[in-house]
C-alpha cells in the first residue's frame, strides 16, 4: 500500500469516527432534554436511572450539559482540520502531477464538512432521539462518559478561568443558565410533550417566529387605513367609522400624513357635549411611532407597557407608511382573532385544484411565503395586494393577471383603493 492511500484511508477514518461520536453526542444531549422537559413516566425513568451511568447523567444536568457542549465543538474542529489533508490526499491520488489550487481545497473542503456534518452529525441523530429517546440515550450515553472523563482536566481549568472572568464582569458563576440548549428546551416542550393542547404548542412555535418579525411584517399600508379627518363634519367622519367597523381610528387633518392622535369611538358616544359642540381634539390620545424595522416583540413590549392598542409605521425618511394595532401583533403569537363581526374565510385558502389558492388583498407577504413555500424578495410592502399593486405600478382591475414570484395571479375583487381578493396559481 503506497504512503498516500495509507494516509487518505487513515484521515477518512479519523473523520469518520469524529461524525459518528458527534452523533452520539447529539443523540444523548436530545434524549436528556426529553427527560427533563419531556413526557417520560416516572416508572420508565427509575428504569432507566437503574443504570449509574444514566442517572449521573440526568442527575447532573448542569455539568452534562457543558460536557456535551465542549465535546461536539472538539468533534466539530477535528473534522474541520482533518477534511483539508483528507481532500488533499484525495487530489493527489488521482492525479499526482496536477495538484489543484489551495482555495480548490478549501472550498471542497468547507463543502464536505458543513455537508456530512449537518446531515450525518445533526440532522439524522437529533431525528433518532426524538422518536425514542430512552433507546437513543442506551446507545450513546457511554460515549458521553468517556468525554466527561477525557475532559475533565481541562473542565476544571476552563470553569477556574471562568470563574476569574464572570468575577471581573460581575456575574455571578450561579447565575448562568443551563447550557443545554434553551431552544431545543422549548421546542421540546411545545412540539413533543403530551402535555400541551396543540393550541398551545402552536403558540410556543408562533412565539419563537415573532422573534424573527419586525414591524413591517404586521403593517396595514397606509392606502387602507380609515381616519377621523378633522377637514370633514362630524357625520361624515362617523359614517365612515361606522362602514370600517374598527374603534379606534387616527386622528388627522386631511390624511395621516398630519396625523395628531388616535381617538375612540367610545369617547365619542360618552361625550356629554353636543353634537354641535363636539371638538375632537379634546378626546385625542397619544400615539405611538416605530420605524419599519422596529423588532416586533420591542413594539409589543413598548405598547402594552404604554397601554397602545395602535401605532403608526414611519419609513426612513420618516413618512408615515401605515398602522399597526396590538390586535395584529398578537395574532402573530396566537393566530387571527375574529369576533362575531369578521368574516371566518381565511386569508389563504388552498382549492381543489392543485397549486392554487385564494388569497386575499390583506394576507401578510410572510404568511403567504409560509404556506406556499417560497421567498418573495420585497421589503417594500407588506401585505398581498400591497404587493400586486407595487410590482403592476397601479390599482388593478377585476381579471388582470400578474406573474411573479414564481406565482400567477388572477385579480378577482378590488375597490378603487386595493386588492381585494386573487386567486393564484403556484408555478411548477
Amino acid at each position: 500500500m503506497s504512503a498516500e492511500w495509507f494516509s487518505f484511508i487513515v484521515f477518512f477514518g479519523v473523520v469518520t469516527l469524529m461524525l459518528v461520536l458527534h452523533a452520539f453526542l447529539v443523540m444523548c444531549e436530545i434524549s436528556l432534554v426529553k427527560f427533563r422537559y419531556g413526557d417520560l413516566d416516572a416508572e420508565a425513568l427509575a428504569q432507566l436511572k437503574s443504570r449509574r451511568g444514566v442517572a449521573r447523567l440526568i442527575d447532573q444536568g448542569d455539568q452534562t450539559g457543558r460536557v456535551v457542549r465542549f465535546s461536539k465543538t472538539l468533534c466539530t474542529v477535528a473534522v474541520g482540520l482533518l477534511l483539508m489533508p483528507l481532500v488533499s490526499d484525495f487530489f493527489s491520488l488521482f492525479d499526482l502531477e496536477n495538484a489543484p489550487d489551495r482555495w480548490v481545497v478549501v472550498i471542497v473542503s468547507f463543502t464536505s464538512a458543513v455537508s456530512a456534518h449537518f446531515f450525518f452529525a445533526e440532522i439524522f441523530p437529533r431525528g433518532l432521539a426524538m422518536r425514542d429517546p430512552v433507546k437513543a440515550i442506551l446507545l450513546s450515553y457511554r460515549v458521553l462518559l468517556i468525554f466527561q472523563l477525557a475532559t475533565l482536566p481541562v473542565m476544571l481549568i476552563f470553569r477556574a478561568l471562568k470563574k476569574i472572568l464572570f468575577r471581573q464582569l460581575g456575574v455571578a458563576v450561579e447565575d448562568e443558565l443551563n447550557p443545554l440548549d434553551v431552544d431545543v428546551q422549548i421546542r421540546a416542550m411545545g412540539e413533543d410533550s403530551s402535555r400541551f393542547s396543540p393550541v398551545i404548542r402552536r403558540i410556543v412555535t408562533r412565539t419563537l417566529q415573532v422573534q424573527e418579525l419586525v414591524v413591517h411584517d404586521v403593517l396595514l399600508p397606509r392606502s387602507q387605513v380609515v381616519v377621523y379627518d378633522l377637514e370633514q363634519d362630524l357625520g361624515a367622519n362617523l359614517e365612515n367609522m361606522k362602514v370600517a367597523g374598527h374603534t379606534r381610528f387616527p386622528l388627522c387633518r386631511g390624511g395621516l400624513d398630519d396625523c395628531l392622535g388616535i381617538i375612540h369611538i367610545k369617547d365619542i358616544f360618552r361625550c356629554r357635549e353636543s353634537v354641535d359642540t363636539l371638538d375632537p381634539m379634546k378626546l385625542k390620545r397619544n400615539v405611538a411611532v416605530f420605524p419599519l424595522e422596529t423588532p416586533l416583540e420591542e413594539a409589543l413590549e413598548r405598547m402594552l407597557r404604554a397601554k397602545f392598542h395602535m401605532a403608526l409605521a414611519v419609513d426612513e425618511f420618516g413618512g408615515i407608511v401605515g398602522v399597526i394595532t396590538l390586535e395584529s401583533i398578537l395574532e402573530e403569537l396566537v393566530g387571527e382573532i375574529q369576533d362575531e363581526f369578521d368574516s371566518e374565510e381565511d386569508d389563504i385558502i388552498k382549492l381543489h385544484h392543485p397549486n392554487r389558492y385564494r388569497i386575499k388583498g390583506l394576507a401578510p407577504i410572510h404568511e403567504v411565503e409560509e404556506r406556499l413555500g417560497l421567498e418573495i424578495d420585497n421589503d417594500e410592502v407588506s401585505t398581498f395586494g400591497g404587493l400586486i399593486t407595487g410590482e403592476l405600478g397601479h390599482i388593478p382591475k377585476r381579471g388582470e393577471k400578474l406573474s411573479a414570484y414564481g406565482l400567477d395571479v388572477i385579480i378577482d375583487e378590488v375597490d378603487d383603493r386595493r386588492v381585494i381578493s386573487t386567486t393564484v396559481i403556484k408555478q411548477l
